[in-house]
């Protein structure tokens, strides 16, 4: 059974800081200064900067801060995906809470006026039963060593596949369910050391998440002003350009909903991505004039680690 009480009998000196962290909106509903991204390619977590890969991890778990996440987002690739080609998308949405195709996209690139009545959006229209167009989000991370350890302030771009994103069990959570797990528990999700780690049940690279452990102060004051940080957020942004690395599903190989398309959409063509994709069903958007409710003090996140280590 794990010891680890989340946030109960909070310093006053924590609560104050946690109460700085942004709200995780993108979470529950240019590029970088340095370039670093991380890639999932061939179900390996792969460091890439300044274009070039540079390390390929031996492990199927790292654990990482999410210290900030972009809307979701979609993209649509004409044809059929073939390796190492980063012809940028033909339409995509910057953020689906639109509705509607990005307005950098080209007229006579966009599929419908909306993303709702679009023909790409149809059970059939991709590989198989998928849909041609696909859901990606974009996250950025501050990567831990494999202790836990907070050793740099380099932040990493990546970029998540539909599979990622949505649906998962309680032990192999995607991304939006582990958001809304821990929005339940008014923990903000970049004040926590999250544990990512690739499903090795699924056929095509998917990645879970559970909490680990909550961060230090000094570890929560280096997520806040990487929060607050404008290369950060312009990391996030979704802009797609000609001939861009970053343009692909994953970039060229999964779909990347977080400047960018980077992740690795790589077998975009293989009918076992295609009937994984099949169970990918579009969100239903619902807006809310609620401001986000600041952490308390009082809420207790150990029952929720202690059914992951049982």
């Amino acid at each position: 059974m794990s010891d680890i009480q989340l946030f109960e009998n909070m310093p006053a000196e924590y609560r104050e800081l946690l109460a700085q962290l942004q709200p995780e909106k993108n979470l529950t509903g240019g590029e970088y200064a340095n370039n670093h991204r991380l890639s999932i390619r061939g179900g390996v977590f792969r460091k890439i900067v300044n274009g070039k890969e540079v390390a390929e991890l031996q492990s199927r778990t790292l654990k990482a801060v999410i210290v900030k996440a972009a809307p979701i987002s979609r993209m649509y690739y004409e044809g059929q995906y073939v390796a190492g080609d980063s012809s940028p998308p033909k339409c995509w949405s910057a953020d689906t809470n639109t509705g509607r195709a990005s307005d950098s996209v080209d007229v006579s690139g966009r599929q419908a006026s909306k993303c709702g009545d679009c023909p790409q959006n149809i059970k059939g229209s991709g590989q198989g039963e998928s849909k041609a167009c696909r859901f990606q989000q974009r996250v950025a991370l501050l990567l831990a060593d494999d202790e836990g350890n907070l050793v740099s302030k380099d932040v990493y771009l990546l970029s998540l596949p539909a599979t990622s994103v949505f649906g998962g069990e309680q032990d192999k959570m995607a991304m939006q369910a582990y958001a809304r797990l821990l929005d339940s528990h008014k923990a903000p999700v970049a004040s926590v050391l999250t544990e990512v780690r690739f499903d090795t049940d699924a056929s095509t690279p998917k990645l879970c998440f559970k909490p680990a452990r909550p961060l230090e102060q000094e570890e929560l004051l280096t997520a806040i002003d990487l929060q607050k940080s404008p290369e950060v957020t312009k990391m996030l942004e979704l802009t797609v350009s000609k001939k861009s690395e970053d343009a692909g599903p994953e970039v060229a190989a999964l779909p990347s909903l977080f400047p960018e398309v980077e992740a690795a959409v790589e077998a975009v063509a293989a009918p076992a991505k295609a009937k994984a994709e099949e169970v990918i069903e579009e969100p239903t958007v619902k807006v809310s004039k609620k401001k986000a409710a600041k952490p308390k003090v009082d809420e207790d996140l150990s029952n929720l680690l202690d059914e992951w280590d049982d």
